[in-house]
């Protein structure tokens, strides 16, 4: 396999963009794992906690307790038993206050208390209710660990470096996943085996050899000289993609090889609703906004990038999502309609010019500006929607920001129009929640660059973080997403694709990132 990143450690919970978790699930095991459709399925455990039941409790003082049992016969890759008390031991170094810039924060920041109850029962006490999924607990084995953290504990300043660059991390990894470390070369590989001891049974490919190829163009050379049997997520690009397709029958009759597509963030043209910044007061108008999407062409643009590939999203809600059905029905749609534009922006008190450029009451031009960064993707996106504007009489004005500007959390934050952002899946809502609202209060670092707050979303956003079902997690989602379509504080353009290429003798993967089946994979 081939990977885009040199990684500098196997753990999950272990901070840094080097950390790519499609590297660390082929050495680590969790309670849970996240299957292709966003559902959780137990993993370490044998099953999961069930509300108001013994295994998840509301407690009197407005905390929770979960119960969690571990499958029988679980052990580290090095064979030595792995219990409850490994997880416990894992939490006090996730929440050693010397070590918290070392490993992510969630979701050890909002537990009170941990303990082992035996070898296999793990209960977990939360200072607040929590919708935990099982993730984020990876446990850490105390056998190897303990006395080197025990040496860190005793002088924290002095021992902190050499706790977090003990070989244990990198070379000496020993976790509880489908593959076992044997070799790590760096800038080179890293290899592993099958571990027998595999809580989901051994996966059925005995050996891989993960290579570190950082340019795409070598690995599409790989790939096509057959001497990488897969390119994970970023290895290789849409356009190294359609190379692939186009010379080597990978998705043609011939079944050479299979390319799986997964979208993994969201393109949007979001809006500038704070009237001390926003310089086109006509994008405050609902109605405005709302003819801007049907002047949109994204079919257009999803050609254009990703030759029809991708899907084009309703929302930041991936279409693999569970509960996708019932966000279509409820959605806001803007069909691709220069039409219904015409009719908006009359509405609006819009009228055409000589140009055929919509013009104010004043006769001013409506000429918004549109920011995005630069880069190639950015500019061939922003030339087909200024195409698809300017013919249906929108006359945007399109701008580059230099990198100086986007690192400028101020400037940023305060663009006087719209402008192109990205946004992950599972940070949409708290980009949009008024809490998030970026001001000189924090510095400008709020997510909410736009400043735009609207009370029911933020209800729906309570909601979803206070409640402890998941149905009714995914109907706040649903509500949330319903509000936004008809608010359209911004407007989703386009998934960002990323690409997976593996031979057509290589059956079981699916379309995401994560390997989260690979114990399944085999070949044929």
């Amino acid at each position: 396999m081939a990977i885009n990143t040199e990684v500098d450690n196997l753990s999950p919970k272990v901070n840094g963009p080097t950390n790519p978790d499609r590297t660390t699930r082929l050495f680590n095991a969790d309670l849970t794992i996240v299957d292709a459709q966003l559902q959780a399925r137990p993993y370490l455990a044998e099953a999961m906690p069930q509300l108001n039941t013994n295994s998840w409790r509301v407690l009197p003082d407005g905390g929770m307790e979960t119960t969690w049992t571990l499958r029988p016969g679980l052990t580290w890759h090095d064979g030595v038993v792995l219990t409850a008390d490994d997880f416990v031991f894992a939490l006090s170094l996730y929440k050693s206050q010397e070590l918290g810039a070392f490993f992510t924060p969630k979701p050890q920041d909002l537990i009170d208390h941990m303990a082992a109850v035996d070898s296999r029962t793990l209960r977990i006490t939360w200072r607040v209710p929590y919708l935990h999924q099982g993730d984020g607990l990876t446990p850490l084995p105390r056998h190897i660990l303990a006395e080197p953290f025990a040496g860190f504990q005793q002088d924290p300043i002095g021992q902190r470096d050499s706790f977090t660059s003990l070989r244990f991390w990198t070379t000496e990894y020993v976790g509880a996943g489908p593959f076992r470390l044997t070799s790590w070369e760096p800038a080179a590989h890293l290899t592993g085996e099958a571990f027998t001891g595999h809580a989901l049974g051994k996966p059925k490919i005995s050996r891989i050899e993960l290579r570190f190829i950082n340019n795409n163009n070598t690995a599409l050379a790989n790939v096509m000289a057959g001497d990488i049997d897969m390119a994970l997520a970023q290895a290789i690009r849409f356009e190294q993609a359609m190379t692939l397709r186009e010379q080597a029958g990978y998705n043609d009759t011939e079944k050479k090889g299979v390319l799986l597509f997964s979208p993994q963030s969201t393109v949007t043209v979001a809006y500038q609703f704070r009237s001390e910044f926003q310089q086109t007061p006509g994008l405050l108008d609902l109605r405005v906004r709302q003819a801007i999407a049907h002047a949109t062409d994204r079919e257009a643009i999803n050609d254009r990038l990703f030759e029809g590939q991708s899907p084009v999203p309703l929302s930041f809600v991936y279409p693999e999502a569970s509960y996708y059905a019932d966000l279509d029905r409820v959605m806001t749609k803007y069909p691709y309609d220069p039409k219904r534009t015409e009719q908006l922006m009359i509405e609006a008190g819009y009228s055409r010019d000589r140009d055929a450029i919509w013009i104010g009451a004043t006769g001013q031009r409506f000429q918004p500006a549109f920011y995005d960064n630069g880069d190639a993707q950015h500019q061939i996106m922003a030339a087909i929607l200024l195409d698809s504007w300017r013919r249906a009489g929108i006359d945007a004005q399109n701008f580059v920001m230099p990198q100086s500007f986007i690192l400028d959390l101020e400037a940023v934050s305060t663009y006087p129009g719209s402008i192109i952002e990205t946004v992950g899946n599972s940070a949409f809502a708290d980009r949009y929640s008024s809490t998030q609202i970026a001001s000189p209060a924090n510095r400008w670092r709020g997510s909410n660059r736009g400043g735009w707050a609207n009370p029911d979303f933020d209800r729906a956003w309570d909601r979803f973080n206070s409640t402890l079902d998941i149905n009714e997690q995914n109907q706040a989602v649903v509500d949330m997403m319903k509000i936004h379509s008809e608010q359209l504080p911004s407007y989703p353009l386009s998934f960002n694709l990323q690409v997976v290429a593996h031979t057509a003798a290589l059956k079981g993967p699916q379309k995401e990132v994560r390997s989260w089946n690979i114990h399944e994979w085999e070949w044929q």
